[in-house]
């Protein structure tokens, strides 16, 4: 079967090196949090001078959570060609600032492949309808996405994701997960799990999806990268699921020291670990660049980060055989349809 892209059906095998989860055009203002007491408001455009603010509170500058300029993308994504990048994953769906029209152009302009998934982020985002639908209703919606493409763009989805889950996951998100778990189990897609930070939910969702008869090796877990404890992640991959370390580069605290995403390094070691506990085939890797401070244009690592820094790190540590399986052959599996 073909994996769909934004310029259409590709065969699978012709799939370069991969992230796996990345916006590329996205709205996640829904996460802004007020700025400290005594902190002036930061508005207007994103400046390079702003970065140690944002790097100490990413959350409390709303526009910092938007990514709205088509030719900045473009001209991070042909960073990322330069880098030796070949595909991104496009996880940005309705209720994110999804804007479709763009993406078969950005693709054209660089010679990225892009993917896009289907379905509903955290239950902040979902519509009336979809707070409120049944799981065969919202099964019967994703179904036709797949089948026909998304809205009237054409554009057929590779995956079914990023669905969206708090901690603990909202009765609304857990009818979105078990809908998802449905539809692949028809269409034998992978469902890719946005998993909060602030629990370790995993086990919970993976058994959610398997009670619908989808297939354990077509669930990926995202960010698992940033809850960092061992156990946790031996027992998600024992489960037979795939984790996804996607927040490389991710350089900022949450507004207090106490609330510091990981460092590369430790994402690195993490990485080193769960390979040596025989689970190669079982990871894959991005940078889910999603702010104004991600980006290469004011002073962030970009997308080209994952192929310029971390894949040459983690190939001297794991070698090239383990890097191309996490690259490029996980994704290829995960993106065909069977």
């Amino acid at each position: 079967m073909p994996l769909h892209t934004v310029l259409g059906p590709v065969d699978a095998g012709t799939l370069g090196p991969t992230s796996m989860h990345e916006h590329l055009l996205s709205d996640l203002r829904l996460w802004a949090r007020p700025a400290p007491p005594g902190e002036a408001p930061l508005t207007g455009p994103i400046r390079p001078y702003d970065m140690a603010r944002l790097r100490w509170n990413a959350l409390s500058v709303p526009d910092n959570l938007v990514l709205h300029d088509p030719e900045v993308a473009t001209a991070e994504l042909t960073a990322l060609r330069a880098a030796g990048g070949a595909a991104v994953v496009e996880l940005t769906l309705d209720g994110m600032g999804r804007r479709l029209a763009w993406l078969p152009e950005m693709s054209r302009r660089t010679g990225v492949t892009i993917c896009v998934g289907t379905g509903w982020y955290v239950e902040a985002t979902h519509p009336e309808e979809i707070r409120t639908a049944s799981v065969d209703t919202l099964t019967e919606r994703l179904l036709a996405d797949l089948s026909d493409g998304i809205d009237d763009t054409g554009i057929r989805p590779a995956l079914i994701g990023e669905l969206g889950t708090g901690h603990p996951p909202t009765e609304a998100e857990r009818r979105v997960v078990a809908a998802a778990g449905q539809a692949a189990a028809i269409s034998g897609c992978t469902v890719n799990v946005h998993v909060s930070f602030r629990g370790q939910d995993a086990l919970t969702l993976v058994e959610l999806l398997l009670a619908q008869g989808m297939r354990a090796d077509r669930i990926v877990l995202s960010h698992m990268d940033e809850v960092l404890d061992r156990s946790y992640h031996r027992d998600a991959a024992q489960t037979g699921a795939v984790l996804e370390y996607d927040t490389f580069g991710t350089d900022f605290f949450y507004g207090s020291p106490d609330l510091r995403s990981p460092a590369d390094h430790e994402r690195l070691d993490m990485a080193e670990w769960l390979l040596s506990e025989g689970h190669t085939d079982q990871l894959v890797i991005g940078c889910d660049v999603w702010t104004q401070s991600h980006l290469l244009h004011n002073g962030g690592f970009g997308y080209e980060h994952l192929f310029r820094r971390i894949a040459p790190a983690l190939e001297r540590r794991v070698g090239s055989e383990a890097v191309h399986r996490i690259l490029v052959s996980t994704p290829r599996r995960l993106l065909d349809r069977p």
